[in-house]
């Protein structure tokens, strides 16, 4: 009997068809649509095409699409910033042929889906985790089943309706990502761009093993698109995942891309898994992308030593006790303590990377000056300066509107993580953003730091130069 299943094409746009900033377009993770292919390979056809990867043109991906010439259209955008992207994915399809039913998901259709839906090229949004809520949708558009109840975002007329937004309990139930979609091969050998956050070799792999983040911070949307309960899978099925990764592909080491692994069980999670990875002998290094420092423990941290873990990236924010509690909400209760477990870190062989946020509304001058100092001094091996980022949906895009702080008044305003777009009586965001530039710059390249601080992003002092002029050059905007 012939094939009659409809075809789906998954895809990821190119980031470039928008914009290309060497600090803010990267690679995805191709875990996203492996796993919603798994979810669905016995209702549809799947096919696969990642733009961003290969830096597909616009005529190219066109080219794809009109050969696979697919039944159902998903694409996920995972940042508002690239936001565009959306809009051009979409518009290729239904120039190619108007009857392909498109539908779009991540983090920018479920925090922005009534921008995203002023396309009426888009027939349909994903509100949360999509994995089920697809698998749903596509039942019921192939006659399988009754429209979802759940995470759909669809048009009545002209009125855009949009339903709760989809959770997954039990994240151990999901399928392992399915790689036979894609060349797994060309991921595992290549970062998701030149950046600190990097595997410390090849072929490596990206996991995410948690979902959810209780802690609130103003500025995040974790909350807003994962939820406040922390879920985690079963730390068995974790590491045997990676057994299979490794054998399978020959991985040599992991980047974890948890919000924070530390969070789940209250820490008895990342015990376990940790622990199962050593009696197990995965040997496997690895690397946090996220850490709430503070949640760091003597036992936690010969733990992350044992079962090989290189590098961590941890989450200070500010170098004021007042900011930290009034406007970033984030659980610090003592920044004396911070050199402290940095060195506690280091003392394990542990690199250290720290993340620090100047601009927010209310912030004075003086208190963004305390930060950068806080963040030179603090112990770190390398620190990321950010601009604060009034993200849709957040408190602190509320708190910026509530103070007249914004420095536009678009309903819908663009996400740009390179500039600032808070004002203040005391300073600009044309300060803010030369500032994070040049003290970023000052405080990591510094002649005694350079050496470590090139062997963590992985590239020569040649390059980095290229790097930091590029950074300099991108002020030109401001």
């Amino acid at each position: 009997m012939a094939d009659t299943k409809k075809r789906l094409l998954l895809i990821y746009p190119n980031q470039r068809w928008q914009k290309d900033d060497v600090n803010t377009v990267w690679d995805l993770n191709p875990a996203t649509l492996c796993l919603l292919a798994a979810v669905v390979k016995d209702i549809v056809d799947i096919k696969i095409i990642d733009a961003q990867f290969y830096d597909m043109s616009k005529e190219d991906f066109q080219a794809q699409v009109q050969e696979y010439n697919p039944d159902f259209f998903g694409v996920s955008v995972m940042t508002s910033e690239y936001q565009d992207t959306l809009d051009i994915a979409i518009d290729i399809a239904k120039k190619i042929n108007p009857a392909i039913i498109t539908i779009a998901g991540g983090i920018h259709v479920t925090t922005k889906y009534s921008y995203a839906m002023k396309n009426n090229n888009l027939d349909y949004g994903i509100r949360g985790e999509g994995e089920y809520a697809l698998r749903e949708l596509l039942l019921y558009l192939t006659n399988q089943a009754s429209f979802p109840s759940r995470g759909i975002i669809y048009r009545k007329g002209k009125e855009v309706i949009a339903q709760d937004q989809v959770f997954i309990e039990d994240l151990t139930k999901l399928p392992w990502p399915n790689y036979s979609f894609v060349k797994f091969e060309d991921y595992a050998n290549r970062g998701a761009r030149v950046s600190p956050n990097r595997p410390t070799a090849y072929p490596t792999y990206r996991i995410l093993t948690t979902r959810g983040c209780p802690f609130g911070c103003s500025f995040c949307q974790v909350e807003l698109i994962a939820g406040k309960k922390v879920r985690a899978r079963d730390p068995e099925d974790v590491v045997n995942e990676l057994l299979y990764m490794k054998e399978r592909y020959g991985i040599k080491s992991i980047m974890f891309e948890d919000d924070n692994l530390l969070m789940a069980q209250a820490g008895n999670y990342a015990k376990k898994l940790f622990r199962l990875m050593i009696e197990k002998e995965l040997n496997l290094e690895w690397v946090g992308i996220a850490f709430a420092l503070f949640l760091f423990t003597d036992e936690i941290l010969d733990l992350m030593q044992k079962s090989g873990c290189k590098g961590v990236n941890v989450s200070i924010e500010s170098g004021t006790k007042r900011v930290l509690k009034e406007i970033v909400k984030k659980p610090i209760k003592d920044l004396k303590l911070i050199p402290e477990i940095i060195q506690k870190v280091h003392d394990r062989g542990i690199y250290c990377i720290a993340s620090f946020i100047i601009g927010f509304p209310g912030e004075t001058w003086e208190e963004i000056r305390q930060t950068i100092f806080f963040a030179e001094h603090c112990g770190a091996d390398y620190v990321k300066i950010f601009v604060a980022v009034p993200l849709y949906g957040t408190e602190l895009y509320n708190i910026a509107l509530a103070t007249n702080s914004l420095t536009h008044d678009d309903e819908f305003p663009k996400t740009d993580w390179r500039h600032s777009q808070i004002k203040s009586d005391e300073w600009s965001a044309k300060d803010i953003s030369i500032l994070r530039a040049y003290e970023w710059d000052r405080i990591n390249f510094a002649p005694h730091k350079i050496d470590k601080v090139a062997e963590i992003w992985g590239v020569d002092k040649e390059q980095l130069k290229e790097i930091r002029k590029k950074t300099r050059d991108s002020l030109k905007f401001v």
